[in-house]
């Protein structure tokens, strides 16, 4: 609700979300809302731009945080079925106290994505619909992304344990022993939740690339470093890290896998923007029309020059020139 006096605080109150618009009947609105503005004219810009962003940005963390607990239970269950259900863990106690921790950072600066451009959701009011109309979040996506998560924890799983297994035989002459290969899977499983986080992000600021950077990073600089501390052997085992990436079949290995991962992906990603595109494809299509028209507009007004800022050869003979005028009689 919007309201700009005294008489609307209990509408406002009553609303799920308030704005209170600054007016000359006082400031009881704007105290009792949950957003104020300075004028009615800013409604638009707070419904079509910020109001987009937020639908899509709280959908797809959303479904972030569920396809990150998805994909890390299902290495469990799949280990559990693949050593006869003894009860014995995939992963270390340090993995699983800090999965959420050390995806949080990547996850949290999400918010800052613009999944359109600003002038395409000012210019284009249709795409405020794809928030209430439930285009970012609804039963198929969340099917998607549970889908997603069944592939890629199966060629996470498979791979690796397939490769890494008790039939490999390393360097040593001696075969990995399993919180080796879980050490590889859940660098693996870091790798590609950034991956994923990565190619959902539209436009990349400098927060979001240092909180990927940075958390996958701290992730493995934190997990090597438990490793490496005999304190920790209760949390994870000793060595266990250091010893798989010794080998160079968990390097080309742990690539591979992100590879496998990641292809599906990127070739639903491009279908969807060639053939099947929805109204967010169809926005960041017209706001980058928009920004090429500027630029074809600042191009044409902006006289070209050749290098070393001198003026074309012809237009600069001509200026050199002086003006021929004929004699007075």
């Amino acid at each position: 609700s919007v309201g700009d006096g005294a008489n609307d605080v209990a509408m406002i109150q009553e609303a799920h979300v308030g704005i209170g618009i600054v007016g000359r009947e006082g400031s009881q609105a704007v105290r009792a809302s949950d957003v104020s503005l300075v004028a009615f004219r800013d409604l638009g810009r707070l419904l079509q731009l910020h109001g987009s962003y937020s639908y899509q940005r709280s959908a797809i963390i959303a479904q972030l945080s569920f396809f990150k607990s998805w994909a890390f239970c299902l290495g469990q269950v799949l280990f559990a079925w693949f050593s006869g259900f003894g009860g014995t863990s995939m992963y270390d106690p340090f993995s699983i106290a800090a999965c959420n921790a050390l995806l949080f950072m990547p996850i949290c600066f999400y918010a800052l994505n613009r999944h359109v451009p600003n002038s395409a959701a000012i210019q284009r009011p249709a795409l405020y619909r794809c928030g209430p109309g439930r285009h970012h979040l609804n039963t198929w996506s969340v099917w998607i992304w549970f889908a997603r998560a069944v592939y890629q924890t199966v060629v996470t799983f498979g791979i690796t344990f397939a490769t890494l297994g008790a039939e490999h035989i390393s360097g040593r002459g001696q075969p990995p022993c399993y919180t080796q290969v879980a050490a590889v899977s859940f660098s693996v499983f870091l790798i590609v939740q950034c991956c994923n986080l990565a190619f959902e992000t539209h436009t990349f600021t400098t927060l979001q690339v240092l909180s990927l950077v940075l958390g996958l990073g701290g992730s493995f600089t934190l997990y090597a470093l438990c490793n490496d501390s005999p304190k920790a052997e209760q949390l994870v085992d000793y060595y266990a890290l250091f010893n798989a990436f010794n080998e160079p079949a968990s390097l080309l290995l742990a690539m591979l896998v992100v590879v496998l991962c990641m292809i599906p992906v990127v070739t639903a990603k491009y279908w969807t923007s060639q053939y099947a595109p929805g109204p967010p494809e169809i926005g960041r299509q017209y706001g980058q029309s928009i920004r090429d028209n500027r630029e074809r507009e600042k191009h044409m007004r902006t006289p070209p020059r050749e290098s070393g800022g001198m003026l074309p050869g012809a237009l600069q003979q001509e200026q050199q020139t002086p003006l021929l005028r004929e004699p007075a009689d």
